[in-house]
């Protein structure tokens, strides 16, 4: 008879048995576990990335708006004479056009880093709504100047 498949082979040694399958189980639990974080630090790795990549998009855009835009607008106007009604040429149009493109860029800006951090269904909403308000403040003041 084969010792080994014996009925009483290891009969002293069955808790010695049923620790070590615990320990195996509890060593492949925590190494199922070491993994799952390591694929959790990786995905709040990548989640970042696309975040800092979303901000800097926003305040591209807002950084642009707030140096050329006002700039275009001037040079525009400056063809005004004295006589030209367009809205262009007067005082509340270049105010106009200046101060939305200023304000525009501010709050673009701030709600779009807001938006981009933000855990929040809410957030990537502000982040889009950010981006446009900022093709709307160009395209508001491209109208103004060609009209």
């Amino acid at each position: 008879m084969d010792h080994a498949r014996s009925l009483w082979a290891g009969a002293g040694t069955a808790a010695g048995t049923v620790e070590a399958d615990l320990e195996q189980e509890l060593a492949e639990m925590r190494l199922a576990e070491a993994a799952r974080a390591a694929v959790q630090r990786r995905a709040e790795r990548r989640l970042r990335a696309v975040r800092a990549v979303a901000v800097g998009v926003v305040w591209l855009g807002a950084g642009l708006t707030l140096m050329f835009l006002p700039m275009i607008t001037m040079s525009a106007g400056s063809e005004c004479g004295m006589g030209d009604t367009r809205f262009i040429c007067t005082d509340t149009g270049q105010d106009t056009i200046v101060y939305v493109a200023v304000y525009t860029s501010l709050v673009a800006a701030l709600a779009g880093t807001w938006g981009a951090f933000s855990p929040r269904v809410l957030g990537r909403v502000v982040w889009g709504a950010a981006l446009v308000a900022l093709g709307i403040a160009w395209l508001i003041n491209l109208l103004i100047i060609g009209g």
